[in-house]
């Protein structure tokens, strides 16, 4: 969050608008070296039968943020007003509970978390690659982008 607020100060919207990169790059990293910050510890955690799942996830939450995270969220919350933030960060915090919710109650389908298990790489890129492209779009970086290589829009 400071970060989205210091990089506020940036004049340039199509500017701070490139900072949808990040996301994309991430993609692409997932896409070719895979996403696997948290398994080691979720390994470790299961072979040990640890029967405090709250610490279990609460490790494999710390070990998995980090930079992937700021990439992806300093870019999308710089780009909101105050009121947009206020309620971003509101659903992120219900969707959060939503989401750990239901993945429990999925991953207890052995079909849906064996899916999950085998395609989470690619689904992970899609959205990394899918938030990229939108802040790109949104803050009107390619046209930037375009107009500064000398080509002609195509957005």
């Amino acid at each position: 969050m400071l970060f989205a607020f210091v990089l506020d100060y940036i004049p340039s919207k199509e500017i701070l608008g490139l900072l949808g990169l990040i996301p994309i790059f991430l993609g692409i990293k997932v896409l070719l070296l895979g996403d696997s910050d948290g398994e080691a510890i979720a390994k470790e955690g299961l072979r040990k039968d640890n029967k405090n799942l709250i610490f279990l996830v609460a490790m494999i939450t710390f070990a998995s943020c980090g930079a992937d995270n700021i990439g992806v969220f300093v870019p999308y919350f710089t780009t909101l007003n105050l009121a947009n933030l206020i309620v971003a960060l509101l659903t992120f915090l219900v969707m959060i509970y939503l989401l750990v919710f239901s993945a429990q109650k999925l991953a207890q389908v052995p079909s849906v978390g064996e899916t999950l298990e085998k395609y989470s790489r690619w689904f992970v890129a899609v959205v990394y690659l899918g938030l990229g492209v939108y802040i790109l779009i949104e803050n009107n970086s390619f046209d930037m982008l375009w107009t500064v290589s000398g080509q002609e829009k195509i957005l």
